[in-house]
């Protein structure tokens, strides 16, 4: 083995390393995130420790200095001396009264400054991947956790940075003492060049081994929080009253959180063979120290300026940190600040996002570098072409596509039908890029998805998705995020509203358009099931509107009023017009007036037709159609029987009037 291969593997065999190794890593991370601020840090903890070493010299001195001018008088050349020292000694105290609080401003600054750096990186990373499977990775989620400081925030990296203001100058101090006590005893002060780094290095592991565990109960302190989210938020506040669920919720959280912060609790404290181990060596090493002194002063073998000097180094040397505060902080730079830019690695890598398992959200694929020819701009020209597509979630058992072969030509529309489970929605992310196959190829005119430029194709795609979000912000930011580059453009804005059915809503909202779409901010209001799903439908035809060509609606109409479905049904033609547009809809209504449809079942077409080719096929989509038409003849029946029965008793006439 060698000497390389000895180092990087005595993190494993020696966890103590791994706490001294976080803190370069920390140090070469601090000029990215603030330069100036690293350059007076670096400053402050050089001045930190080389001011108290003077001081130890210079007071030495002047102690020394004392017995001829006391003899002299002060206006002797000794007394001249003494005072020099004195004024010097006491510059030093000021400096030292000045540094200090300077020094310990800079860190907590740079501190805050590391915790948003981080969690720029975060954003940064989390964002880049085109796919969505690290989203629902436990092991990423767990990273994401602990830059949101949630629940172990003692543990955020800015904590690290504001212990090594105080920890690196009282480490330089104590070196600078061991150097000076060389002088008095060259195996004394090489005792104290040995002992504190041990000292130091036994209660890194301790506090490493804490936040190692700590760190590990990440993924079980995410449902705790989750827990308590549910009781204080205003998402379940109804069900959590109607259904008397807070005191159910209430345990379920404090059980939760136990059993996550149980471990954690047991091992926060130092292991007392260790604890007493060290502070016992220390004691050992002083009582040796003092005695040595002690004796070499009595004989006589030392001057009074020397007993001083080597006094003042001894306290010097055990001035270093160890057992507070500060020295556990150190342990958070070791266990957060590596794997947070591992994560950023991680998420950024060539090849696309792999689990923690190793396992791969697509299937090993040639990454093709977009050119002029194959960009996912002014894209799909021909078709869009699902090419023998398997598709599995991450750590996923069932195969949502099996062999699917699907064509979706140019400017035309599809509707896509299917029991729950047929793999509608799962085809839906593979188009928008959310997902690779895990087998096959998508094409877009011929060319593989995965070679085009990502953020290309995306300006491509309008989509509104069945589970679309509800962004508590303005109603223009709530349509405009369709095409962010495009939002401030008003009339865009408003003919996507338009479109979608919902100008005249917005315009009888109180700020118009800048009206908060959320009770939970002032001047805000909240929007009905129906109405929200109509300003999603506006951000995707706002997309539109700033040149996307494939449509794709998965469940347009799933919470709208039957008045405003049949206003999207007789609009459907108008909505899709010269576009490349994919419905996927239970509602029959809307699909039948799509170009083409096709049926999926156990992840794969089925039937392909159009309207009145798969009713004559009499097959899965025409007995889909029958119960749903079947189901409001029945309906619009039974209410006609109720009319007429309501008439021939004159009760009708008497409610209409």
């Amino acid at each position: 083995m060698t000497l390389a291969e000895r180092v990087r593997a005595l993190p494993r065999r020696w966890p103590g390393f791994e706490s001294i190794r976080g803190i370069p890593i920390l140090l070469r991370l601090l000029p990215s995130v603030s330069r100036r601020l690293s350059v007076l840090l670096g400053v402050g903890v050089l001045l930190a420790a080389a001011l108290p070493v003077a001081a130890i010299a210079l007071t030495g001195l002047l102690v020394g200095s004392i017995p001829a001018a006391v003899r002299g008088g002060l206006d002797s050349a000794a007394g001249h001396r003494t005072l020099d020292l004195l004024v010097a000694v006491g510059v030093l105290i000021v400096v030292q009264r000045f540094v200090a609080p300077l020094l310990r401003a800079v860190s907590m600054t740079l501190g805050r400054e590391t915790d948003r750096y981080l969690q720029d990186r975060v954003l940064a990373a989390v964002g880049r991947p085109g796919g969505i499977a690290h989203l629902e990775d436990p092991d990423v989620l767990a990273h994401v956790r602990l830059v949101k400081g949630l629940g172990a925030d003692a543990q955020r990296p800015g904590l690290a940075v504001e212990g090594l203001g105080y920890v690196l100058p009282s480490w330089l101090q104590a070196l600078g003492s061991a150097v000076v006590l060389l002088f008095f005893s060259w195996w004394i002060g090489l005792l104290w060049l040995v002992v504190w780094p041990i000292v130091v290095f036994a209660m890194q592991q301790e506090y490493l081994r804490v936040g190692e565990v700590g760190y590990g109960r990440s993924d079980a302190l995410r449902r705790a929080e989750y827990l308590r989210d549910v009781a204080l938020g205003p998402a379940a506040g109804k069900e959590v009253r109607v259904w008397g669920m807070l005191g159910w919720l209430v345990a379920a959280f404090e059980r939760a959180w136990y059993t996550a912060m149980a471990p954690v609790w047991k091992v926060r404290s130092p292991r007392g063979s260790v604890l007493f181990g060290a502070s016992g060596a220390v004691l050992a090493v002083n009582a040796v120290s003092y005695g040595l002194l002690a004796w070499a002063a009595t004989r006589g073998d030392l001057s009074v300026a020397a007993v001083a000097i080597y006094t003042q180094a001894l306290a010097g040397v055990n001035s270093y940190t160890a057992f507070d505060d500060r020295n556990v902080y150190l342990s958070y730079a070791a266990v957060t600040v590596p794997k947070v830019l591992a994560l950023d690695a991680r998420l950024g890598g060539p090849g696309g996002y792999s689990d923690a398992s190793g396992g791969s959200s697509r299937a090993p694929v040639t990454v093709v570098e977009p050119t002029a020819s194959a960009t996912g701009r002014d894209r799909p020209r021909t078709d869009v072409r699902f090419d023998d597509v398997t598709f599995r979630y991450p750590r996923g058992e069932r195969t949502a596509l099996h062999g699917l072969d699907l064509t979706i030509a140019a400017g035309r529309s599809l509707a896509i039908v299917g029991e729950n489970g047929a793999g509608k929605t799962s085809l839906v992310k593979l188009l928008c890029g959310l997902y690779a196959p895990t087998e096959g190829r998508l094409l877009v005119d011929g060319h593989d998805l995965a070679g085009l430029d990502p953020a290309a194709w995306r300006d491509q795609v309008a989509v509104l998705f069945q589970d679309f979000a509800r962004y508590h912000l303005p109603v223009r930011d709530n349509i405009g995020l369709g095409a962010p580059a495009y939002a401030h453009d008003e009339d865009r804005l408003r003919s996507a509203a338009h479109k979608a059915g919902v100008l005249d809503l917005v315009e009888s909202l109180p700020h118009g358009f800048d009206t908060v779409l959320s009770r939970e901010y002032t001047g805000g209001v909240d929007l009905s099931g129906g109405q929200w799903q109509r300003i999603a439908l506006a951000r995707a035809m706002f997309a539109v509107q700033a040149g996307a060509r494939l449509l794709i609606l998965d469940e347009p109409t799933a919470a709208l009023d039957v008045r405003a479905e049949a206003e999207l049904y007789e609009r459907f033609l108008e909505l899709t017009e010269g576009l490349t547009t994919c419905l996927i809809s239970h509602r029959f209504s809307t699909v039948r007036r799509a170009d083409r449809i096709v049926v999926l079942a156990d992840g794969g077409v089925v039937e392909d037709g159009s309207h009145e080719e798969l009713m004559d096929l009499d097959g899965r989509y025409a007995e889909m159609f029958t119960l749903q038409a079947s189901r409001f003849l029945d309906e619009q029946t039974a209410h006609s029987a109720d009319g007429q029965g309501l008439a021939a008793t004159g009760e009708g006439t008497q409610t209409h009037a």
